[in-house]
C-alpha cells in the first residue's frame, strides 16, 4: 500500500521540487514518484519515465535550463547518451528519470520502498506556473 500525505500544505515543499514536478509535467514523462525523507542525500528523491532516448535528453536541457535561469550554477545534471538514466542533482531534490526498460532494470521504486511517497498532483498545483521558469529564447 502506498502510503501519501494529502494534508500537507504547498508551501512546505521547496522551489525546487515543484519546478521538477512543472517539468515532468510539461514534458509528459510518466508515472513520477517523489520520495520524502529516504536519503541523507537529498530532502526529496523523485523518479519518472522518459519514452526515448531523445526525451531524456530533452527533460536534461530543460531542467538544466531552468535551474540555471533561476539558481545559477545550483545544479547538476548527469546524463550519458544512451544509458536510458538521467540524474539531476538540485542539492535537495534529486531526480532520476528513466527509459522505461532501464527503470524497471534498477528499480529504484522497489529500493525506495512504498512509503514515505508524496503525492505528484499534491506538489504539482504550486503556484510557479505564474512565474516565467526559463528565459525568452
Amino acid at each position: 500500500m502506498t502510503t501519501t500525505n494529502p494534508m500537507k500544505e504547498c508551501m512546505e515543499f521547496p522551489e525546487a521540487l515543484a519546478i521538477c514536478c512543472q517539468i515532468i509535467a510539461n514534458k509528459k514523462c510518466i508515472d513520477p514518484k517523489i520520495f520524502e525523507g529516504i536519503s541523507g542525500i537529498a530532502d526529496y528523491m523523485v523518479l519518472t519515465t522518459c519514452t526515448s532516448e531523445t526525451h531524456l535528453r530533452a527533460m536534461g536541457d530543460e531542467l538544466y535550463r531552468t535551474f540555471k535561469h533561476r539558481y545559477g550554477q545550483l545544479c547538476r545534471v548527469d546524463y550519458q547518451p544512451l544509458s536510458g538514466w538521467l540524474v539531476f542533482d538540485a542539492f535537495d531534490v534529486v531526480l532520476h528519470a528513466f527509459t522505461e526498460s532501464m527503470r524497471q532494470k534498477y528499480d529504484l521504486d522497489g529500493l525506495f520502498g512504498r512509503s514515505n511517497i508524496l503525492a505528484f498532483e499534491y506538489v504539482l498545483p504550486l503556484d510557479i506556473c505564474s512565474k516565467s521558469l526559463v528565459s525568452p529564447s
